[in-house]
């Protein structure tokens, strides 16, 4: 058990060589960002593709995009802990890093978005005569409350964990663990174990509450083509679930490989997670098709135009793609992967997940351009600049490198998970 729990600290207390010249990577792409936000923010949104009529663009389908991926934490882990789904557990605070940092680059896509980001606060200062009223109001109250109780659902049971490392450890690292953990009682765990049940029930119907909200910022606009529909708060919750278990398992599949942990991540966990992925993609390319019949064939005029632009016009391309190389492909491979008894993978499990987090990047991209380009008044297709790009590269560069970060801070996995072996 010492050997396995050394093992499982040994990130906190190594690093290799690769490690550096990764994180300078990720530095450089986001000061190339924080520079392009500093032209947006000096020169307005007219260095931007948007306008009058586009006026969201690709900072809203990341926001979208990592509040669906942040789903994935939460889900898996609470399927460990209420669903006693033990086999689960050495992945469940891999997921639930993942949460934690999606969760904050999508307040801050938000913030990225504003014209005049200071006007934020207006939100806060006028938030009890919105709240009744906005949608917009709605999902930053369960965004707040999602990233505070995930944070917490995190901390708590990982402070047994840091006591290891604080004894396993010496000098600044010992130090830093220290301060990690203020007010630590001996006996403290079986109170924590109470708390973090009734968290997890409590988180998840939040979870569900958050991209519900997020839904209806976009159903509640009854005059724009595709979105003003019953089933939207369905139809995001399962592309936040397919997306974020995606992304889990490309995480873990990269965590397994650079750490040695063939032995602790074992391939039956990514089998039962291809599984339902597989499952949740399809059911999600069953609602992509009843959208799109229901606004061909009894659609009004505004949703068949757009809905034929989507299919036939000039989102085709991207559409098809999408749908194709990144929805039905990974799919069918998961699917026969399924029908295989007793194997998987692991290698190819990653690669198609990975395929299927880009697609539904591209898919948020697909619910917001084409209403607001061509849906209403036809001013053209809207394109990214240069600052949009620059800034979109460093909004995935700035999670992957508080995640890399991460890793050197805190455990990866429960320690105690050697006690259960």
């Amino acid at each position: 058990m010492t050997d396995n729990v050394d093992r499982m600290l040994r990130p906190l207390m190594h690093t290799s060589r690769e490690f550096y010249p990764f994180v300078a990577i990720l530095g450089l792409v986001f000061v190339v960002s924080v520079y392009a936000y500093q032209q947006q923010l000096v020169y307005g949104m007219g260095v931007t593709g948007l306008n009058d009529v586009t006026i969201w663009g690709v900072y809203i389908a990341n926001f979208i995009f990592f509040i669906g991926i942040s789903h994935a934490g939460i889900a898996v882990s609470a399927a460990v802990r209420l669903l006693n789904a033990h086999r689960y557990k050495p992945i469940a605070r891999i997921a639930e890093l993942l949460t934690i940092v999606s969760l904050i680059m999508a307040g801050m896509s938000i913030v990225i978005d504003l014209g005049r980001p200071d006007r934020a606060m207006l939100l806060i200062l006028e938030y009890a005569n919105r709240f009744m009223y906005s949608p917009l109001v709605w999902d930053i109250t369960a965004v707040a409350t999602y990233l505070v109780l995930s944070t917490t659902y995190l901390y708590l049971p990982m402070r047994r964990d840091i006591k290891v490392a604080m004894e396993r450890s010496t000098g600044w690292r010992a130090r830093l663990f220290k301060y990690m953990l203020p007010l630590y009682e001996e006996g403290e765990e079986a109170t924590i174990d109470r708390l973090s049940f009734w968290l997890a029930v409590t988180i998840l119907p939040v979870m569900v509450m958050v991209h519900t909200t997020v839904a209806w910022i976009f159903s509640l606009l009854s005059s724009r083509p595709l979105w003003f529909n019953a089933f939207a708060g369905p139809y995001y919750i399962v592309a936040a679930v397919a997306s974020g278990i995606a992304s889990v398992m490309v995480i873990a599949a990269v965590v397994r490989k650079i750490y040695h942990w063939e032995d602790i991540i074992k391939p039956d966990l990514f089998r039962g997670l291809s599984n339902f992925t597989a499952m949740t993609t399809l059911v999600y390319l069953y609602m992509m098709m009843a959208e799109q019949l229901a606004a061909l064939f009894a659609g009004p005029s505004g949703e068949v135009f757009v809905s034929e632009e989507w299919l036939f016009g000039s989102f085709a391309a991207l559409f098809w793609l999408m749908t194709t190389l990144g929805l039905v492909i990974p799919f069918l491979y998961m699917l026969v992967q399924a029908f295989r008894k007793d194997y998987v993978n692991i290698e190819w499990t990653a690669a198609m997940s990975l395929m299927l987090v880009i697609a539904f990047w591209f898919k948020r991209y697909m619910i917001i351009v084409p209403t607001l380009s061509i849906g209403v008044q036809q001013v053209g297709i809207y394109s990214p600049t240069w600052t949009e790009i620059a800034i979109l590269l460093g909004s995935f560069a700035l999670p992957l490198l508080l995640y890399t970060v991460l890793t050197k801070v805190v455990p990866l996995m429960e320690l105690e998970v050697e006690h259960d072996a």
